[in-house]
């Protein structure tokens, strides 16, 4: 069997990644030195916006190859659905075409996204090397960077008006998402279920409320985390008043 039949490979094996082993270690320490220099070296440069949204096209481009000639779980997992998966289309669009819109939606879906799925990976049930597990950490490892780069270097920010585009945005996706999940068994935007065990079962749409909740939540300590230096400075005028 030749790499490139091996490397896309559609029968599942016993997943033999290590939760903070070596690999994992690894990962992380580069994915922060990486985030350390962009936020106190880099300057606004087109060509870095241009590599990050060519990769990260790529390496959705060819995770759906594999998914649609694998036919692996292509229907429950294959979509373009799971949150990371979304950011990270809408990042690359809005980075190579230049469309606010998507970009913003990548960047605030893509920050605490992508730390997330660094810090508690959830690679598909193949043993390295395998196009999953790459496809997996290139994508939010370069998710995390664009939107790094985004918010500390471009700035882009989050106005009030943007808080209320992605709330509409995040909760009109979730409720579609809810019942296509409940539709076809699938656990997109992991609104069935937790990405982890847990031993106890939830009303399903008590919990996919939860989920919904919890994001609308982060969202608002996004804006006001990026608005922290606004937000003090208008709270130190009324109090001089």
């Amino acid at each position: 069997m030749n790499f490139f039949n091996y490397f896309f490979r559609s029968i599942p094996e016993k997943n033999n990644f290590i939760l903070f082993g070596k690999t994992h270690m690894s990962i992380l320490i580069i994915a922060f030195i990486v985030s350390y220099l962009i936020i106190k070296n880099m300057k606004v440069n087109k060509n870095f916006e241009l590599l990050v949204g060519s990769v990260l096209l790529i390496q959705q481009v060819s995770l759906y190859y594999w998914y649609y000639t694998s036919r692996y779980n292509l229907l429950t997992e294959g979509l373009p659905l799971y949150h990371c998966r979304v950011a990270i289309l809408t990042l690359a669009l809005g980075l190579i075409f230049k469309i606010d819109l998507p970009l913003r939606i990548g960047t605030y879906w893509g920050i605490f996204g992508s730390i997330g799925a660094l810090l508690l990976p959830g690679p598909d049930p193949f043993i390295f090397p395998h196009i999953t597990q790459v496809s997996y950490f290139v994508g939010h490892l370069f998710l995390l960077w664009g939107c790094i780069y985004l918010l500390f270097v471009k700035k882009i920010g989050m106005t009030k008006i943007d808080l209320k585009n992605i709330f509409l945005f995040t909760n009109l996706y979730h409720v579609i998402v809810f019942v296509l999940n409940h539709k076809i068994s699938s656990n997109y935007a992991y609104l069935r279920q937790p990405p982890f065990k847990i031993n106890y079962t939830f009303n399903p749409y008590f919990y996919g409320f939860i989920v919904m909740m919890i994001f609308n939540i982060i969202l608002v300590l996004e804006y006001l985390f990026i608005n922290k230096k606004d937000l003090m400075q208008d709270k130190l005028v009324i109090t001089t008043l």
